[in-house]
């Protein structure tokens, strides 16, 4: 196994735990786990496991990118889980999601927000009442 996949499953399992990064490879059929396999060599072997920012802030930009390109439910789902687990708040989760909405335009976001919401709601995370007008 090279540095970078070790690397990328460490970095990769922080996030989402013990045994998950060879269940992302497996889920994949043949050549395409050569795929998932990439996905963890680069994305948290390399980018991920760089220095300057934390993995909660990591996680926001991740959120927020997913957000704005949209038709990513899957993966915002377990950056949602990621970001709980890198010690986001829902509060600062769903912040993120409507900080968003100016850049992604409001059919993303609240697409984006039933998702976010929903998997907080799975998580067992309490989620924060409105701060707007009742």
């Amino acid at each position: 196994m090279s540095d970078r996949l070790k690397q990328g499953k460490r970095k990769f399992e922080e996030l989402y735990g013990e045994g998950k990064a060879d269940g992302l490879i497996a889920m994949q059929t043949g050549l395409a786990q050569d795929l998932a396999r990439y996905g963890i060599e680069f994305n948290f072997g390399d980018i991920y496991s760089r220095p300057g920012l934390t993995l909660a802030q990591r996680e926001m930009i991740t959120l927020g990118a997913l957000v704005a390109l949209g038709g990513l439910e899957p993966q915002l789902k377990g950056h949602t889980r990621g970001a709980l687990n890198a010690g986001l708040t829902p509060t600062e989760i769903l912040e993120t999601v409507i900080h968003v909405v100016q850049y992604s335009g409001f059919p993303r976001a609240l697409n984006a927000i039933r998702v976010v919401t929903d998997t907080l709601v799975e998580c067992g995370a309490e989620i924060p009442e409105p701060l707007g007008p009742s």
